[in-house]
């Protein structure tokens, strides 16, 4: 008899942090509050002053003098009422983007990834999810035409958060996370897929077609390497991935620096590079030889649309330790018996 102390354990602290973090989708662990002392807006600021103008005005017609202390005293009370205004109008904004936002995660799939992120989270030494990607879904709109109100289907950029897997990333060697230098996310990609990145912004159409053309003809194959022991913890056979029964096509994301030159080789805008020399942060899908995507990365700060957490953080160490780690010594124990 074999004790399975540590998939109790696992499953223990998955439901735990479910009951924690509101994954059952009964509630949000999540808020937006505004600042307790917000910026003036510049057209604002520029009111006051001539709120303050105008009174002075008033009393130079009057005949009346003003002092400095009365001038500076006006000036706080107007400001305070801008303030007290802004706070207002802070809290109702503030409100509004949360019901849009917490729209945007349900409609993105979010509820599901974080669910499979904690069951990762709990077995592997470090989970991830990625997001929000951009992509162009197929939506159903009614719109109204002569003979009346007509369904109509219409492709628009749409949100979407998605679990990765800890097998298909792999990190800088001297990265503590993920925006630690580069990183690299392995996709498996059917012949639809790839069809269907024509036209979308910022895929190379032309590359996208050399890699049908070389996969009907029998290549781009076995460019990658095939893991046997992934299949084997993901419960498929080892045999059918490495056959490739489902005639996927391997993908490689980077996420990191390239030299201005080389873009401009893969076809990124000339007019985007301001310097040749310079290394800029991009992301680059790679197919075999060919590049069917080069672009700018989108966030000015260069962060990647990922999150990385571990049970228990190794300081230094993009990977940590999971509770099957922690507890490994207790299930060998038990076991010895």
């Amino acid at each position: 008899v074999y004790a399975m102390l540590t998939s109790v354990k696992c499953r223990a602290a998955a439901a735990w942090l479910r009951d924690t973090l509101g994954a059952s989708g009964t509630e949000k662990p999540w808020g937006i509050q505004p600042t307790p002392l917000p910026d003036l807006p510049p057209d604002i600021a520029e009111s006051i002053i001539q709120k303050v103008a105008t009174h002075l005005q008033q009393f130079e017609a009057a005949g009346i003098p003003v002092s400095d202390e009365e001038l500076k005293t006006a000036i706080l009370v107007l400001r305070d009422r801008a303030l007290n205004e802004i706070r207002e109008k802070a809290r109702e904004f503030a409100a509004r983007m949360e019901n849009k936002m917490e729209d945007q995660l349900i409609e993105g799939g979010f509820q599901l990834a974080l669910q499979q992120f904690i069951d990762d989270l709990v077995t592997f030494p470090a989970a991830i999810i990625k997001g929000p990607i951009v992509r162009m879904k197929p939506r159903l709109r009614w719109v109204q035409t002569a003979g009346g109100w007509e369904l109509v289907t219409e492709k628009a950029p749409h949100l979407e958060w998605e679990r990765v897997s800890p097998f298909d990333i792999y990190p800088s060697p001297d990265s503590s996370g993920v925006d630690d230098g580069f990183l690299i996310e392995r996709h498996r990609l059917s012949r639809k897929d790839l069809q269907e990145l024509k036209g979308v912004d910022g895929y190379n159409e032309d590359a996208i077609n050399l890699v049908l053309e070389e996969y009907g003809r029998g290549g781009l194959r076995d460019w990658l390497w095939e893991d046997v022991a992934q299949a084997q913890a993901e419960g498929k056979h080892s045999l059918e991935v490495m056959t490739n029964p489902d005639e996927l096509i391997d993908a490689l994301q980077y996420w990191g620096c390239v030299q201005g030159q080389t873009l401009i080789d893969e076809g990124v805008d000339r007019s985007l590079i301001d310097d040749p020399l310079k290394d800029y942060y991009c992301e680059v899908w790679l197919v075999g030889r060919y590049v069917i995507k080069a672009v700018l990365n989108y966030d000015e700060l260069g962060r990647k649309p990922y999150y990385k957490a571990s049970y228990e953080e190794i300081p230094g160490s993009f990977w940590g330790n999971g509770p099957p780690d922690l507890i490994k010594d207790a299930q060998t124990v038990v076991n010895a018996a």
